[in-house]
């Protein structure tokens, strides 16, 4: 089975408070099962250098730098595939006379096209997405 973390569940792995189900639920998959969508990518990218010059913002980017190292292959473009999945996905959900934010909806076409289960805390914001989604922050510890 293969992941897509969305922007939260990596956010919390560097938490100085981390939930215990997100990290245990991490830890129990295999590096090959977890992806990131290069929209996620930005998210984090974006979040980092909208940062004060910090010790925190020094912090990140090497958390970053040691992110992008980690998942190699794994930051999943939207390309022409996930595009026509994201029209079709956006236009389906409209003709429901229901919504999806940008990102989102371009995190979801991700995770269809690339065969994830989408993994976030915002179940909500993918409702009408079509898609498989996991909430960690809900889940059993073992």
């Amino acid at each position: 089975m293969k992941y897509l973390l969305d922007t939260c569940v990596l956010s919390e792995l560097v938490k100085s408070e981390r939930d215990a189900h997100v990290l245990q639920w991490v830890r129990m998959r295999k590096p090959l099962e977890l992806c990131i969508s290069a929209m996620t990518w930005g998210e984090l990218q974006r979040g980092v250098t909208r940062l004060p010059e910090s010790k925190r913002r020094s912090e990140l980017t090497l958390w970053l730098q040691q992110l992008e190292a980690g998942f190699e292959d794994r930051i999943l473009a939207f390309d022409r595939n996930t595009s026509r999945i994201w029209a079709h996905m956006t236009v389906q959900a409209e003709a429901q006379g229901k919504t999806m934010a940008a990102f989102d909806s371009i995190i979801a076409a991700t995770a269809q096209a690339h065969g994830c289960t989408l993994v976030t805390r915002n179940i909500g914001d993918f409702i009408n997405a079509g898609i498989d989604v996991l909430n960690p922050w809900h889940m059993e510890l073992d």
